[in-house]
């Protein structure tokens, strides 16, 4: 899961290269729901914060990650039953956002650290990288690291309205078996503001001097990407490949890349677009289920290819979080 700032601007990015008619019937509700683009991740951040509450997350949690088709089909055949809000359409729009570039940057992530699911010092790293995506962003928009201001993303009291709600926990529940999704949507802007201003605002680099010896502990611990933002040229250029050297594809090592973290988002960001240009209007058209599952791809979020496709790491590779200076 690239990290916030870097899904939310891939979601601005695909605005501008969405059909005009589009972009001028979204304009104003665009940025209103820009949270939707944070899609799955707001599962995972749950999963660390609500274990006791919502405890099906735990084991259903890996499973969000695959069968995008099944769950787009199940939304958008209730969608056609109700009234189509902005808001029912920019769920879906933002939350296929996010996992189709999810898809294309993951494989390059995974390649780097290493087996998230079954190493700890993977996982680890993982989030570093991830978390080093959103500072490199703000760097090429000329933005400090340390001093953004990132509650600044997410809408202030934008509750969802009982129509969402009801879409969102049916199918859902529908395509993973999960119980009351939508409440973690509901509950998540309610928090979530608080909780980037307490420990991503660092414009005095007092907390990244304070949590520097922590590191290891506290994502070990905790998961998410808690920390202020890290910018370090050499190892963005290795990390995030910006010298283009040849990868391997973590699921299949016949599939060698040079594509850069650039490259990549750049791709993600114009077929995610086409993608969901088209979807509008086969949402418009009240299009049958084989032709919505014709437009929307059928991967994973974490390496690109077939929903349901194993991991087949045939390498060691990413270094131990310590090395990461």
């Amino acid at each position: 899961m690239p990290g916030h700032l870097t899904h939310d601007k891939s979601y601005f990015d695909i605005y501008e290269r969405l059909p005009v008619p589009m972009k001028e019937r979204y304009a104003d509700a665009w940025p209103r729901y820009r949270i939707f683009a944070q899609g799955h991740d707001l599962l995972l951040f749950y999963m660390f914060l609500h274990l006791t509450r919502y405890p099906e997350l735990q084991s259903k949690g890996e499973q969000i990650e695959d069968h995008i088709q099944a769950l787009a089909v199940n939304y958008i055949a209730l969608l056609q039953q109700t009234e189509k809000t902005e808001e029912a359409r920019l769920f879906l729009y933002g939350y296929l956002i996010h996992h189709f570039i999810d898809a294309k940057l993951h494989p390059l992530i995974v390649y780097e650290t290493g087996d998230l699911r079954s190493d700890k010092g993977a996982q680890t790293l993982h989030l570093l990288v991830e978390n080093m995506m959103d500072a490199y962003v703000l760097k090429k928009d000329g933005v400090d690291p340390g001093g953004f201001v990132m509650q600044s993303i997410v809408p202030s009291k934008s509750a969802l309205t009982p129509h969402t709600r009801e879409l969102i926990r049916v199918s859902f529940q529908e395509t993973y078996g999960l119980e009351n999704f939508d409440a973690i949507f509901a509950d998540y802007n309610n928090m979530s503001r608080t909780f980037f201003k307490t420990l991503r605002y660092d414009p005095h680099g007092i907390k990244k001097t304070l949590f520097r010896p922590l590191d290891v502990l506290l994502f070990g611990l905790f998961k998410p990407s808690i920390l202020p933002f890290r910018f370090n040229g050499t190892e963005c250029l290795e990390y995030l490949n910006l010298e283009k050297r040849p990868w391997t594809h973590p699921t299949d090592k016949s599939i060698i890349s040079t594509k850069s973290f650039d490259e990549l988002f750049e791709e993600g960001v114009e077929e995610t677009a086409k993608m969901i240009g088209r979807l509008d209007e086969a949402i418009e058209d009240r299009a049958p289920k084989a032709q919505l599952r014709a437009i929307i791809p059928d991967i994973s979020s974490i390496h690109g290819r077939e929903s349901g496709l194993e991991f087949t790491f045939g390498f060691t590779k990413g270094r131990n979080v310590s090395q990461v200076k």
